[in-house]
């Protein structure tokens, strides 16, 4: 049976490891750095088949290795994020990094197989047009989300009253979640999912409970 004192009295060293998912994006990072080296030695536009299938060969596994890398990466931000500010922001700062991310590792790939990046930026361009306003409503529920998180008309936990028209009239409830989409409210009539869009144009009092001598709803 040991006390936990080593040679000499002294106690035993901790051995402090990094975290398996920060580990996994530093060997992540490492690979596609490899990776791009190797696809630097060869020539996407010679005639040698070898060379070719080489620089090819590492854009692509460079590309594979630095996503998995930066999903890794805002893995980690979202844990350590969450107790300072909350899961939805939290999952907007690892939103923000995974594509930020991969969008500069897709460019980086391009730059590897000297593809025309210009071009391929002016047609993904139009493509986003076309798609963003496929998914307007979705977008601006997007951004409404990210305006109500930093705006902090009200918070999780508090008991709102709201005006709006859209919304059919008033509504008055405790806010449960402040998601990407949906503000999620709780009411005596049951659970009320409100786009953020609508909860961005609506108008909204916060119902100081404390004041009138009944209790305040309790925070998560």
């Amino acid at each position: 049976m040991t006390n936990g004192i080593g040679a000499g009295g002294r106690p035993p060293r901790i051995q402090v490891t990094p975290r398996p998912r920060l580990r996994r994006t530093i060997v992540f990072g490492v690979l596609a750095l490899c990776a791009a080296v190797a696809a630097r030695f060869g020539d996407p536009d010679g005639a040698d088949a070898a060379s070719k299938l080489l620089a090819w060969t590492g854009a692509f596994v460079f590309l594979a290795f630095a996503v998995a890398s930066v999903v890794s990466l805002g893995g980690e931000l979202r844990r350590v994020t969450v107790p300072r500010l909350g899961e939805a922001r939290a999952a907007i700062v690892r939103l923000c990094v995974v594509l930020a991310g991969a969008v500069i590792a897709l460019i980086t790939m391009l730059g590897l197989v000297n593809l025309p990046i210009g071009q391929l930026i002016l047609g993904g361009a139009l493509t986003g047009v076309i798609l963003g306003i496929a998914g307007q409503q979705t977008l601006a529920n997007v951004f409404a989300g990210i305006v109500l998180l930093y705006s902090h008309p009200f918070d999780i936990g508090d008991e709102v009253h709201i005006r709006s028209g859209p919304l059919g009239g008033e509504l008055e409830g405790t806010v449960q979640e402040i998601g990407l989409l949906y503000v999620q409210l709780k009411s005596a009539e049951g659970r009320f999912a409100v786009p953020n869009s609508l909860m961005q144009s609506a108008a909204v009092a916060r119902l100081d409970r404390a004041a009138a001598g009944e209790s305040v709803p309790a925070r998560r």
